[in-house]
């Protein structure tokens, strides 16, 4: 792999507003919060989410009885709905029946889009990318926020400026995101998405008529609070809510390096190769989790 040119060259471009970083005064002993010179907190750095479980399933984390699926040493494995309650995605009928049509086409998978968009190395899109395996890094600088990811070379460049939202027309993996500071809370608003991601490898799918509104919070030298309240008309009977904790990367000098799974896929030849074989010996079923006690 090649050090992350990109994320380099552009670290150059906030490097001196993260020099001019200052910190807010506060009581004897507590942490106080860091601002950049324009007043706005400086979230810049290196970052991880604690939640990498939650990118196999976002309603049971990940299955700690099957193998295949088994989390790594370490790992954490959050069920990451806050709400509503019961913790399940809140599907329309319809949607609900396509999502359960989809588990058992994973079980024995056939056409390649019945094969997780992530194992594709198909963008990641909003907000599975803060929670896939890797990390991410921010920039800050005047008008604008900048996230770069590790996985599959995907990045989000926020402005802060008030713009529009793109045309509807357009339709992106990423979608469109516009942001805005509400006190010490960045709010950023996300459209124009595509239907082509999935929110975890799970199955769970959503329209293109997804919006997503992020809530990042700096809560300690360490930590951001996430937050991210997904509606969509075409696909959910309601809102509902995720939330989970993104923690500073304790690496000294740690860089982003190029993920090259695009360069490198071998996997879903052999995936088709397999679902295809078992479906023509009659070898179905459908990949369903044991719901886990709360």
């Amino acid at each position: 792999m090649t050090r992350c040119i990109l994320g380099r060259t552009l670290a150059a471009v906030a490097v001196a507003v993260s020099l001019g970083s200052v910190a807010v005064a506060g009581q004897a002993g507590r942490w106080s919060l860091p601002r950049l010179p324009d007043g706005q907190p400086d979230m810049q750095g290196q970052w991880i989410s604690d939640a990498v479980g939650a990118a196999h399933s976002v309603e049971d984390g990940r299955d700690p009885d099957a193998d295949v699926i088994q989390g790594r040493i370490g790992e954490e494995n959050p069920v990451v709905i806050v709400a509503p309650p019961d913790n399940r995605i809140p599907y329309r009928p319809e949607m609900a029946a396509r999502r359960q049509q989809l588990l058992r086409d994973i079980f024995t998978p056939t056409e390649v889009e019945q094969v997780d968009p992530h194992v594709r190395t198909l963008l990641d899109g909003v907000p599975r990318n803060g929670y896939v395996p890797g990390g991410m890094q921010i920039l800050q600088m005047p008008g604008a926020v900048l996230i770069l990811y590790e996985s599959n070379h995907a990045y989000r460049y926020i402005p802060l400026d008030g713009r529009p939202h793109a045309p509807q027309s357009l339709k992106l993996f990423m979608g469109d995101s516009r942001g805005r500071w509400e006190g010490n809370t960045l709010v950023v608003d996300v459209t124009n998405f595509n239907e082509e991601t999935w929110l975890d490898s799970h199955g769970s799918i959503h329209s293109d008529a997804l919006h997503v509104v992020e809530r990042w919070t700096l809560a300690g030298p360490g930590r951001i609070d996430y937050e991210a309240t997904l509606d969509d008309p075409k696909a959910f009977t309601r809102p509902w809510k995720i939330a989970f904790r993104v923690n500073r990367r304790s690496e000294k000098n740690y860089e982003i390096f190029e993920d090259s799974r695009l360069e490198g896929e071998r996997a879903v030849a052999p995936i088709l190769e397999v679902g295809r074989k078992d479906k023509a010996a009659g070898i179905t079923g459908i990949h369903e989790h044991k719901r886990q006690r709360r």
